[in-house]
C-alpha cells in the first residue's frame, strides 16, 4: 500500500493571468468550490494537505511555476489539480496523468467514484505536455471533473457531492482513515519574487508581517531579496 503523509492540491487556475474556461458556469467558481470542499473534508483525517493556488501571478507561466514550487518546497507525496473542462459537445470527467503508476491509480479510483454520481467517465489520458505534471517531483494528477459548457453536466451538478467522490477514490487508494483529529495545513505557500517586490509589499500582499517572512525564510538583511527566489509565506 503507498503512504501519503502529505497531499498537494491545486485549485486550478483562480489567479490574474490564469482564469479559466467559461460555460454554462465559470470554471474558476467550479473549481474553488470542489477544492475548497476537498481541502475541508481532508481536515477529519491525518494527512498534511497543501493548497498550492496562487494569491496573484504576473504570467501564466508564473502562476504554473508556483503551484510547483509550493509542492515540491512542501515535500508532498502527491500532487492534485482541480479542473473542470469545456468543449462543445463534451460531456463527463477525466484524468490527465503520466499514466502506469500511482497516479493513473488515484484517477481511476476518482473516476470511479464521479461515475456513481451519474458523470460519465472518459478515462485516464497520459498527458506528459502539462507543466504542473511534468515539474511536480511527486506523482501528480489533474481531474477534469466535468465540462462547465454541457447542460447534462452542469443540470444539478453539486460540487461538495464532486468532492466527496475525490476525497473517497484518494482514501481508497492510499488506505486513509476517515474522521480522525490530526495535523492539517491548507496555508503552505510559497511566492516567486518579481521586479519591484519588496519585503513589506509582498507581507501586505499576502497579509502578513516582514518579521514572519524573514523567520521562514531565514533572511539575513530583509532590504536584499532576489527576483526569481522563492519565498515561504506561511
Amino acid at each position: 500500500m503507498e503512504k501519503l503523509n502529505t497531499l498537494a492540491i491545486d485549485i486550478g487556475h483562480n489567479v490574474n493571468f490564469d482564469t479559466g474556461a467559461i460555460g454554462i458556469r465559470k470554471e474558476d467558481e467550479l473549481n474553488m468550490e470542489v477544492g475548497k470542499e476537498l481541502i475541508d473534508k481532508f481536515k477529519a483525517t491525518n494527512i498534511n494537505v497543501i493548497n498550492c493556488t496562487p494569491y496573484n501571478a504576473i504570467s501564466l507561466h508564473d502562476s504554473l511555476n508556483q503551484r510547483v514550487v509550493a509542492a515540491n518546497k512542501g515535500k508532498a507525496d502527491f500532487f492534485l489539480s482541480i479542473h473542470h473542462n469545456s468543449c462543445p459537445g463534451g460531456r463527463g470527467a477525466e484524468g490527465l496523468c503520466l499514466t502506469g503508476g500511482i497516479a493513473e491509480q488515484v484517477g481511476i479510483s476518482i473516476l470511479n467514484e464521479i461515475e456513481e454520481l451519474g458523470l460519465y467517465n472518459r478515462g485516464i489520458k497520459n498527458r506528459r505536455d502539462l507543466f504542473v505534471i511534468n515539474q511536480t517531483i511527486m506523482p501528480a494528477l489533474l481531474i477534469e471533473c466535468a465540462f462547465c459548457d454541457s447542460e447534462s453536466d452542469m443540470n444539478g451538478y453539486n460540487p461538495e457531492r464532486v468532492a466527496g467522490a475525490i476525497f473517497n477514490g484518494i482514501c481508497n487508494v492510499f488506505d486513509i482513515e476517515k474522521d480522525l483529529s490530526g495535523s492539517f495545513n491548507e496555508n503552505q505557500v510559497y511566492y516567486n519574487v518579481v521586479k519591484g517586490d519588496t519585503l513589506y509589499k509582498i507581507a501586505q500582499k499576502f497579509n502578513t508581517t516582514v518579521e514572519s517572512l524573514v523567520e521562514l525564510n531565514g533572511i539575513k538583511d530583509e532590504n536584499l531579496i532576489y527576483v526569481g527566489e522563492d519565498l515561504r509565506i506561511k
